[in-house]
This record gives C-alpha cells, sequence and structure tokens, in this order.
C-alpha cells in the first residue's frame, strides 16, 4: 500500500488506498466499486483534470449533429452502422483526453457483476410489461401504429436487433459511460450525473416529437402547448430514467447493467405491443 502525498484515505474504513498509476485516473477502482453509495456522491475527484472540456465540447457536437441525422434524416436500416460509427469516435475522443477502462464502465472483471445486475432487472421490467398487457385498462397503450403499420419481421429486427445495438448499447455507452465517465474526472459523482442525465433528457426530444403521430399517448396531445408539455414530460422522464440507469451502472461498476435495463425497457415494450396486435387483436 502506497504512502506518501497520493494517498487517499477511504471515507467509509479509513484504509489508506494508493493513487492509481495511470495519471490520467481521478478515481481508484475501488473508489469506482463503491459510488453508487451516497457517501461518495459529493465527494471531490481525488485529481480533477480541466485540460478536457474541448474535447467533450466535440462529443456533444457530433452526437448533437448525429441525433438530428439520425431522427430526421437517416432510414432506421442505416442506424446500427451510423451510431456505432458516431459512438467509435466519441470513446475516441474520450480516450484521447485520458477517460480510463474503468471510468467508460467496461472492465472485464465487472462483466459478471453488470450480467447478474442487468438481469435481474430485466426480469422486473419483463413481469411490469406482463402485468400491463393482462391488465384491459392499460391493454390499450400497447396498440402502437408502429406495430400495426409494419410487417412482424420488421418489428421483431428492431425489437431483437436494431434497439439492442443502435439504441440501448449506443446510449448507455455514451452517457453512462462515456459522458459521465468525463464529467466526474471533473466534478463530484452528483454533479456529473446530473449534467449527463439532463443531457440524456434533451436528447430524446425529437425522438419524442416523432413518435407523438404513432404512440396511442400521443393523441392526448394537440397544439402547441401538447407538443411543448411533451417535450418537457420527455426530457425530465428520461433524465429520471438515466438516473436509475446510472445507479445500476455504479451499482455493478459496468455498463453492461443499464445496457440490459434498457433493451427491456424498449425492446419488451414493442414485443408486447407485437403480442397485444397480432394476437390478441
Amino acid at each position: 500500500m502506497g504512502t506518501g502525498e497520493n494517498d487517499q484515505r477511504d471515507p467509509t474504513n479509513g484504509e489508506a488506498l494508493a493513487r492509481p498509476a495511470d495519471p490520467h485516473a481521478s478515481w481508484t477502482r475501488k473508489e469506482w466499486d463503491r459510488m453508487w453509495h451516497p457517501s461518495m456522491w459529493l465527494r471531490e475527484p481525488p485529481r480533477q483534470h480541466s485540460m478536457h472540456i474541448w474535447h467533450i465540447v466535440a462529443i456533444l457536437a457530433l452526437t448533437g449533429y448525429a441525433n438530428v441525422i439520425a431522427n430526421q434524416v437517416l432510414n432506421p436500416w442505416w442506424h446500427i452502422p451510423f451510431n456505432l460509427g458516431i459512438l467509435g469516435v466519441a470513446l475516441a475522443i474520450a480516450r484521447n483526453a485520458g477517460v480510463t477502462v474503468p471510468a467508460l464502465g467496461f472492465c472485464r472483471d465487472r462483466i459478471r457483476r453488470g450480467l447478474a445486475v442487468g438481469g435481474v432487472v430485466m426480469g422486473v421490467i419483463g413481469l411490469g410489461i406482463l402485468i400491463g398487457v393482462a391488465i384491459p385498462a392499460t391493454r390499450e397503450f400497447f396498440y402502437d401504429d408502429r406495430v400495426i403499420e409494419r410487417s412482424t419481421w420488421v418489428v421483431l429486427f428492431d425489437a431483437l436487433i436494431r434497439i439492442p445495438i443502435a439504441t440501448a448499447f449506443y446510449e448507455e455507452t455514451l452517457f453512462r459511460g462515456v459522458l459521465f465517465g468525463m464529467l466526474v474526472r471533473r466534478w463530484a459523482p452528483l454533479w456529473a450525473a446530473v449534467a449527463s442525465n439532463l443531457l440524456f433528457g434533451l436528447w430524446h426530444i425529437l425522438p419524442t416529437l416523432n413518435t407523438l403521430e404513432t404512440n396511442p399517448a400521443g393523441g392526448m396531445l394537440d397544439g402547441f402547448t401538447g407538443i411543448a408539455l411533451a417535450a418537457i414530460g420527455s426530457v425530465l422522464g428520461t433524465a429520471v430514467a438515466g438516473f436509475g440507469f446510472l445507479w445500476l451502472r455504479l451499482r455493478a461498476n459496468s455498463t453492461v447493467a443499464p445496457v440490459l435495463a434498457h433493451i427491456a425497457t424498449n425492446s419488451f415494450a414493442l414485443l408486447a405491443a407485437l403480442f397485444v396486435v397480432r394476437v390478441l387483436g
């Protein structure tokens, strides 16, 4: 165990933790394992990095452009290669800024924990959706025009391939990996979480506006006021969901966990809609 000015006291048990050998790292592996705990949320990064603000600006500009293109221009069939390409550039920028693998949430020795935590959440979400389908009062919300107007095979492709890769993996790696991993090098985990999840909420404005006409809930909103309320509700709702996804990422110390939870949230709902429309009629 190291000594001297590079040691950091563990606030929970008083042990001295050697600062990581990597000069780019702000937090030790043990600190990442505990970051889900409230005692860590307001703790400032032991080694604060201030040199990569332009890397963050570059990633925000890149992904903001990609969000517009994916939602307003690109055919959904091209979402997988396009989003993976954008994500590859974002990861390259983050790594160039010195963001470590633990900060991105992709340590090999935490994958099993990520699968376990994410798997439990997938089961809970799946059960909730099954209950929603079984209750007539909530079943009507599964009558989605995106299912009614498309073939079964296209819906299955979306639910089983496009959403897991081009939505869940893409967004969780970007927001819970890249952006949170960069922001937490500058700020305490709580403020990094607030910033990254607010961005996650803003990210969903365009997708929400695009689905107002096809989602049954969109029929309850009309005019400028309705659209504005839908946009605000989308930002707030997805930001709150982002906090849940981030807590899973920190609890497991693996981005695998929120990826699985995100897949369950989106894909299970689409598969349920397919069952309601095609089987229950």
